[in-house]
């Protein structure tokens, strides 16, 4: 579920030995199958979330969250949702907040995420975030590729793409990598269904660039905004657009 990040690192490893920056304190560390995960306490921005050393969200930073669900909320038929990562639960708990107090269709936000470490991390650590959303009855979370599972979804009524930009596969370029997950997430959806997703910081305006050309392809009404999550220490972009039809 890792996010790209341009910022210090968590940790140095100097002789094979891991070292935590002063001023935060490390909470706990689990290697899991996929990743290093780290969850920390930061001094301004509460317990925190990295991944391979990369900071992947703060208990202090829900504008993330509420940037991701906002279009999904205001199209207002949304009934059943995919979200791709996302395992430390912000976006899944106010998707979930929001249908609820402004009385969405919402019947099913489903959450899929490869490391179930990640998840079991964030309920303990990163209550602020998440609340109970994993328990939710409305809630649906799958501990799988979530590549694998949008190249399999359909008739969704929106999802919400939380994960890296970053190709997956050794040597593969991201623009190939854009051209074969978003077409994906186009065929998983309804037509007139919501794409959301988080395209980087401020800027990285090639990765943006290579986006934008993809989902043009595949659907219309594209959005743009720049949000600035707190412990990113920057304008973060995310971008909405409607599958034609």
């Amino acid at each position: 579920m890792t996010r790209p990040q341009k910022r210090q690192a968590l940790s140095t490893d100097i002789g094979g030995e891991i070292s935590v920056h002063p001023g935060i304190q490390l909470l706990e560390r689990s290697c899991s199958a996929y990743q290093t995960i780290e969850v920390v306490h930061h001094p301004l921005y509460g317990n925190q979330l990295y991944i391979d050393g990369d900071l992947q969200i703060s208990a202090c930073d829900r504008t993330y969250n509420i940037a991701m669900i906002a279009p999904v909320v205001a199209a207002g038929h949304c009934r059943h949702v995919a979200i791709l990562g996302g395992g430390d639960g912000g976006v899944l708990h106010d998707l979930l907040r929001t249908a609820e107090i402004t009385a969405q269709p919402l019947e099913r936000a489903t959450l899929v995420d490869i490391d179930a470490e990640v998840i079991r991390l964030a309920r303990r650590y990163l209550k602020p975030l998440c609340d109970d959303a994993f328990a939710h009855p409305r809630a649906e979370v799958i501990v799988d590729d979530a590549y694998a599972y949008i190249a399999r979804a359909r008739d969704l009524d929106a999802v919400i793409y939380d994960l890296t930009m970053e190709p997956v596969r050794a040597g593969q370029r991201l623009s190939a990598f854009m051209a074969e997950i978003i077409p994906h997430m186009a065929r998983a959806l309804r037509p007139g269904g919501i794409l959301s997703m988080q395209c980087g910081g401020e800027n990285d305006r090639d990765l943006q660039a290579e986006i934008r050309a993809v989902v043009a392809r595949h659907f219309t009404d594209i959005i743009e905004q720049c949000v600035l999550v707190p412990s990113y220490e920057e304008l973060w972009m995310f971008l909405a657009a409607r599958k034609p039809g």
